[in-house]
């Protein structure tokens, strides 16, 4: 799986002679749209993709968790790792995804 060897501006042609996975950070590819290009242009060339993450709060959680449905695999644990999440909204709990029932990314902030 390429991780770190992947950036939003790797070929594709040059990740399938070593890879067969890509992993998608959020943040670093630039946000949802960028990450739905990456998605499309990874499954035109017969790559599995996986949406990750690194420590990051409830926001790019549950930014993420919307591409879920498009990917083959998932690693959105990087809030369970903070002391002090400043916001509520989608979360994985015992390896399941919880999407918010809120409107939008479903996020507020905790009180």
């Amino acid at each position: 799986m390429a991780d770190e060897d992947f950036q939003g501006n790797t070929t594709f042609t040059s990740l399938k002679l070593h890879y067969n996975t890509i992993n998608i950070k959020l943040v670093k590819a630039g946000g949802i749209t960028p990450s739905l290009k990456i998605i499309k242009k990874a499954k035109a060339n017969n790559l599995k993709v996986m949406i990750g993450c690194m420590t990051e709060s409830t926001v790019g959680i549950s930014a993420a968790a919307v591409l879920v449905p498009l990917v083959d695999y998932v690693d959105l644990d990087g809030a369970n790792l903070l002391a002090n999440d400043f916001a509520k909204g989608s979360c994985v709990k015992k390896g399941r995804i919880l999407l918010s029932n809120k409107p939008g990314l479903g996020i507020s902030l905790k009180k």
